[in-house]
């Protein structure tokens, strides 16, 4: 199996509805949706070898209030069952790194039976100011910092 990951096209669409927790996923804005208009970056994941797509991610530029710098917020990453474990959503999650390497990546919504994943990923958990030590709510955010230029 070898891993391809490319934008997600308007072919892609009905499908990504149909392998997502919840989400409706539509070509063009639509309340209540992830839309391929709206996206940042939407990705599929699929062997290239036998031209089946595995999973998808879905992110947007979201633009900070106040001076803020603005940030990209990851919305859905979905990985079909069958292949979960086989580095589908590193594919992913490494190509989202790959073209927005200077902009903070916030996960919209993360589930917290999976917070070691999301390290594994190279997210960081960035704790709510009032957050007790040792608990194992996770209320904060999962978020990749930006990278430094080097020189």
């Amino acid at each position: 199996m070898k891993i391809r990951v490319r934008d997600a096209h308007p072919a892609d669409v009905e499908w990504m509805s149909n392998n997502t927790e919840g989400w409706t996923v539509t070509v063009e804005k639509q309340e209540g949706a992830a839309s391929l208009a709206e996206a940042l970056h939407a990705l599929i994941a699929e062997d290239s070898d036998q031209g089946v797509r595995m999973g998808w991610l879905h992110s947007s530029l979201q633009r900070a209030a106040g001076g803020e710098p603005d940030y990209v917020r990851l919305y859905e990453l979905h990985v079909s069952p069958e292949f979960r474990q086989r580095g589908v959503a590193r594919a992913l999650v490494d190509e989202l790194f790959a073209r927005v390497p200077d902009q903070e990546i916030l996960l919209s919504a993360w589930d917290r039976e999976l917070y070691g994943v999301w390290l594994k990923l190279g997210f960081t958990y960035v704790p709510e100011p009032d957050e007790m030590s040792g608990g194992h709510s996770y209320p904060g955010d999962m978020v990749r910092p930006p990278v430094e230029a080097s020189s």
